[in-house]
């Protein structure tokens, strides 16, 4: 079974790479030349930048609860993909 490509808009790997460094390490072999996609070799693969996503949007919350800019940055873009 194919894995479906994530898919990304225009400047969000760019955000990735300047706030995410560690997300950005594990997206970076998979990238698109135009750095629009990233194709997934394996649903291992998938998982593993499924839960960095989710780990940088965990670390996205203020004390009182509230999402940062960057978090709701994040999540759009993990809505996106």
């Amino acid at each position: 079974m194919a894995l479906r490509s994530w898919q990304f808009n225009e400047g969000d790997i760019d955000f990735i790479e300047q706030n995410y460094p560690d997300l950005y390490r594990a997206l970076e072999p998979t990238l698109s030349a135009d750095r629009r996609s990233a194709a997934m070799k394996s649903e291992e693969q998938w998982d593993r930048i499924e839960h960095l996503f989710v780990y940088e949007l965990s670390g996205s919350f203020m004390p009182n609860g509230e999402i940062t800019e960057n978090g709701l940055r994040i999540e759009s873009i993990l809505d996106f993909a």
